[in-house]
């Protein structure tokens, strides 16, 4: 039975989703395709989402006979006098066309007409992701931090340059910065290359030549990527919280140590230590510290405890008893169910369920999966423990992009404020401009990722094929139905990149044909064309057999 239902989740959360989303993309470029064509008098005989045998279809007062096809990973138009889906020229019919049928035909147009019509796919993409961004900008806004640096890591590239905490971010390169979002995003892509941090001190401008070091991390959901890290962050990775008789404090730690490194690697924030701890239950690990000016180490061995990742799978966790905020209660909303099953104020929780916990935001994400199912609190007051029994209830909250959510909580907080962080609204007009300046982002980034590739700065292992779009999809499901959409967004802007490579058999191929045909004044023969045809198949097959490769090495481990 539970093997049953962890299928029909899978399914659900990954194959669904990717389904969905690729459909989206799909319908969307081809759509480009066709309202072009149509516009420029081109017949169209097909227009089909998915490949392979027609599942269902009809056939519209134009001819053109829409389909949805049983293999969902691709589709085509095709116009009158194609050979296939590929765009192929059939010579025999184009020879035999009366003079209207070969003006109707695609390769019969004239050269403008077929150029933009080929175009209109990978353009249309980039529409769609522009105006997804746009929708969710306007929609939700966006939650940012300055560009004002809390904590440098011990020997990064950072504190070899001379950064220190305080600093402001004014500029790197030249450009200028406004978020800290920003800054990441340019270091993330410039491993191994020197950039220039410009840096507001005690009101004097000063510049900072910094070389990012390349580093491998792993997202919430497990997915590993390398990026440039300069070794700064927006929070002091500090202790607050430790768990009486915990692996840590049985070593010595106390609240105020400063986290430096772990197993002799710095960490740049919280999150670096709770991840690499969580990644070695039951090991051994060593904890660098600062505390009063001294540095020293602690061997620590990691509990094991069950937990669930964000895709839903069960897997053993590291813990070793420490937390960036206590998990004590500091406020308890009036009316709420942890008011109605006695909570009280300076109650330290210890677990959920069973499971241990170090801070009240671990409280609060349990309580929000668990909603009208009573969960158990174990919990110490002046020396005594406690079990109390609450049932996590759904109210309504403003959550990080200004919306309002609903949520199950119990009503507890622990009092600390977070990260200072601002709220952008966006007007229609701002938010589009957002859409396209994301748009082009994530272009850039695109081919810095290649040139980095190129220059040895990086591994060509993140390239991803079917097998990883399939689970970022489900993924990016367990996060709702806007991150589905985003995921879309950046997948929409990668298939129009891909589409317009100067590859036969792409877009971008044909266009290259078309702009050899502009110089020439002919088109190449067709035995000509029929080779660059093959080895562009060879080239595509080439990078999926590869993207897939990573896709499945990348899942072995």
């Amino acid at each position: 039975m539970g093997s049953a239902a962890s299928f029909i989740g899978f399914l659900t959360n990954n194959v669904i989703t990717f389904i969905f989303v690729l459909s989206l993309l799909v319908f969307v470029h081809e759509m480009g395709h066709y309202l072009v064509g149509r516009w420029s008098g081109i017949r169209i005989m097909a227009f089909s989402v998915g490949f392979g045998p027609e599942i269902a279809g009809f056939t519209d007062r134009h001819g053109t006979r829409w389909k949805l096809s049983l293999i969902p990973l691709g589709g085509y138009v095709r116009f009158f006098g194609d050979e296939d889906a590929s765009s192929k020229t059939d010579i025999d019919q184009l020879s035999a066309m009366t003079e209207e049928e070969r003006a109707q035909s695609f390769a019969g147009a004239k050269l403008w007409k077929r150029a933009a019509t080929v175009a209109a796919g990978p353009i249309a993409n980039f529409i769609l992701a522009i105006a997804i961004f746009a929708l969710l900008f306007g929609i939700y806004g966006r939650t940012v931090a300055d560009p004002v640096v809390a904590m440098v890591t011990r020997d990064g590239a950072a504190a070899e340059a001379g950064i220190e905490a305080g600093d402001r971010l004014m500029a790197i390169d030249g450009s200028k910065v406004t978020t800290f979002d920003e800054v990441q995003r340019y270091v993330g892509l410039r491993p191994g290359r020197t950039i220039t941090l410009t840096v507001e001190r005690d009101g004097q401008m000063r510049d900072f030549p910094i070389v990012p070091k390349l580093v491998e991390d792993t997202d919430q959901f497990g997915n590993k990527m390398e990026m440039g890290r300069i070794g700064i962050a927006l929070v002091d990775p500090v202790v607050t919280g430790i768990e009486p008789a915990g692996p840590a404090a049985k070593a010595g730690l106390m609240a105020g140590d400063r986290l430096i490194a772990v197993d002799g690697k710095n960490v740049g924030t919280y999150y670096d230590i709770g991840r690499y701890v969580s990644e070695h239950p039951g090991k051994s690990i060593v904890l660098t510290v600062q505390r009063a000016g001294a540095m020293r180490d602690f061997t620590i061995v990691a509990n094991t405890l069950t937990g669930t990742d964000a895709s839903g799978n069960k897997k053993d966790i590291g813990s070793i008893g420490i937390a960036p905020i206590d998990p004590l209660v500091a406020t308890i909303a009036p009316d709420s169910p942890a008011e109605a099953a006695g909570l009280q104020l300076g109650d330290r929780i210890l677990s959920v369920d069973g499971n241990a916990v170090s801070s009240i935001g671990e409280v609060q994400r349990y309580a929000a999966s668990h909603a009208d199912k009573p969960v158990v609190l174990s919990v110490s007051h002046n020396g005594e423990t406690r079990e109390i029994k609450v049932t996590p209830k759904k109210s309504e909250e403003m959550d990080v992009f200004g919306a309002r959510t609903e949520i199950a909580t119990i009503g507890i907080t622990d009092g600390q404020k977070p990260i200072k962080l601002r709220y952008e609204a966006y007007g229609p007009l701002q938010a589009l401009g957002e859409g396209v300046k994301q748009t082009s982002n994530i272009v850039s980034g695109t081919f810095e990722y290649l040139g980095n590739v190129i220059g040895g700065y990086m591994k060509a292992d993140q390239l991803g094929g079917p097998i990883r779009v399939a689970q970022l999809s489900g993924q990016m499901a367990t996060l709702g139905f806007a991150a589905v959409l985003q995921f879309a967004a950046i997948l929409s802007v990668s298939i129009g990149l891909l589409n317009l490579m100067p590859v036969p058999v792409l877009d971008g191929g044909h266009l290259m044909f078309y702009a050899i045909e502009a110089v020439r004044g002919k088109p190449l023969g067709a035995r000509a064309q029929d080779i660059a045809f093959r080895i562009g198949f060879a080239m595509v097959l080439s990078l999926m057999v590869f993207a897939t490769w990573n896709d499945i090495s990348s899942r072995l481990g």
